[in-house]
């Protein structure tokens, strides 16, 4: 961060210092991470407070161990300099925007319902390629993570990459305020978080809050193949850029090739501000025809921001793999398994259904329950075990209470082309626990099989895979370990 004052930061979250007024150089949350700090006696460990844990009763510990400085929601009897502030959770988010304040980056904000996390890493990957960039790290992107990202950002930085995530109205409007980007994107709009928006509607109102932060010198990209891109103008009175894979506009694809490894070749065009079009071969380590998607929105935003077709090129063509996102590896018997056990939703869970198909068979799709999908659950399950059949995969394998929909679906599929078939023959199999899963699983994965696993963070999918290459790397677990489920992790995570 750039270093400010206590009382600079008194005054900026409407605190009251007590103690010394100390020069502040870092800000930290957890108190586990006090053995990296590179500050400490100038470190500032917020207290955040919530209803499931209180990190006020860490205080005395960071300070044992040599932190000088606090920010509480009420005075502790700790020895050290403590800013006392209504609410600990909303003076983070105040620091982090006085940091913005002062900060000579630009900014670039992501939001959407899939995909944001790949497009950061390719916007930050670009941008690289121009100057120091920061960016949000892994999908650390809701209303804690948003300002510890911008509390990275320092004198030297020239780029700013912030991925905004929501679950609820008007959380991104709540951190795209902090954020106040100099361009601004949703990637696209699908059926995610909805028992918190409530309809597709409430989360394609609630992700175009991003925009209301631009200024009139802002730049909204947009996703011309959303058919809520319309919806978005009424919040955007700044300069927009959109782009497409399905025609011509200001950004666009074409001649898209796959390789034989899965990986993309496409002809990145864009019309440029003297209305002349430009033309640059672009190479993507990634797999997956929705990732063309993702890199235009990527390339669009860096436009944005001036940044040349060469540096696009480049920074697309060296986009590290994020774990768990389609990650496709080989077993030592030549089964391939791809790993997408980083979150799943229904616009998600078809891409990765895409790429499984385009895969030789036998075909093995994995899935675990998707969440937060509200009353519209079982309809998307069902969705995607129909989807499934139709895209030709072999086999279905489920487990989860609502992966069952799925399960069910892609039954009916079969039974309904097929006449005079029994349940016995049917290439489907839904199972109540995880680890008979993995036993079945283990028999599948054999030489020319392809098996992709994939599920929402809460249905803990990386356990299969985990397993399948510990028993190819010779460690064979009989059970699987879930202490991640615990209420405990679930503190320490959030103190």
């Amino acid at each position: 961060m750039i270093a400010m004052s206590l009382q600079h930061i008194a005054d900026a979250t409407g605190g009251k210092l007590y103690g010394d007024d100390i020069t502040i150089k870092q800000v930290f949350t957890d108190s586990r991470a006090i053995d990296d700090l590179e500050q400490l006696p100038n470190s500032l460990f917020v207290a955040l407070k919530g209803p499931h844990f209180d990190a006020h009763r860490f205080v005395n510990s960071v300070v044992s161990q040599g932190v000088t400085c606090v920010l509480v929601e009420e005075l502790t009897d700790a020895n050290c300099s403590q800013v006392v502030v209504e609410n600990s959770r909303l003076a983070l988010a105040d620091i982090a925007r006085q940091n913005r304040r002062i900060s000579n980056a630009r900014y670039v904000a992501i939001t959407g319902s899939s995909g944001k996390t790949t497009v950061k890493e390719m916007v930050a990957a670009i941008l690289a390629k121009a100057g120091k960039t920061k960016a949000t790290e892994g999908n650390f992107n809701n209303d804690i993570g948003a300002p510890l990202t911008l509390l990275n950002i320092d004198e030297s930085t020239e780029y700013g990459v912030i991925e905004l995530g929501a679950n609820r109205p008007g959380e991104v409007a709540f951190t795209a305020d902090v954020t106040k980007p100099d361009v601004a994107m949703v990637n696209n709009i699908t059926a995610a978080h909805l028992e918190g928006f409530g309809s597709i509607q409430g989360v394609a109102t609630a992700k175009a809050e991003i925009y209301s932060a631009l200024s009139d010198n802002g730049v909204a990209v947009v996703n011309a193949d959303e058919p809520f891109s319309s919806h978005f103008d009424k919040n955007i009175g700044c300069k927009k850029l959109s782009y497409s894979m399905k025609e011509a506009t200001d950004v666009y694809s074409t001649e898209i090739e796959i390789l034989s490894d899965q990986s993309i070749r496409f002809v990145l065009n864009v019309v440029n501000d003297e209305k002349q079009l430009e033309k640059q071969h672009i190479e993507l380590p990634l797999v997956g025809i929705h990732n063309v998607s993702n890199a235009l929105a990527a390339a669009s935003c860096c436009l944005a921001l001036g940044i040349g077709l060469t540096d696009i090129a480049n920074g697309l063509k060296d986009t590290p793999v994020v774990s768990g996102r389609l990650n496709v590896s080989m077993l030592s018997n030549n089964c391939r398994i791809i790993d997408d056990t980083y979150n799943a939703n229904l616009s998600s869970m078809k891409a990765a259904i895409d790429l499984l198909s385009s895969y030789s068979p036998p075909t093995l799709l994995v899935v675990g329950d998707m969440g937060e999908l509200g009353d519209l659950g079982r309809q998307c399950h069902e969705e995607i075990g129909a989807y499934a059949f139709d895209k030709g995969i072999t086999k279905l394998y489920s487990c989860g209470v609502l992966s069952q929909f799925s399960h069910f679906a892609f039954r009916q599929k079969r039974l309904d082309k097929i006449e005079n078939d029994s349940l016995e023959n049917l290439d489907s199999v839904h199972f109540s626990n995880k680890n008979d899963l993995i036993k079945t699983i283990k028999d599948e994965a054999k030489s020319g099989v392809t098996i992709l696993v994939k599920g929402s963070r809460s249905a803990h999918m990386e356990d299969i895979v985990n397993e399948l290459k510990s028993r190819d790397s010779g460690r064979d677990n009989s059970t699987i370990h879930l202490e991640t489920e615990s209420n405990v992790a679930f503190l320490k995570g959030e103190q």
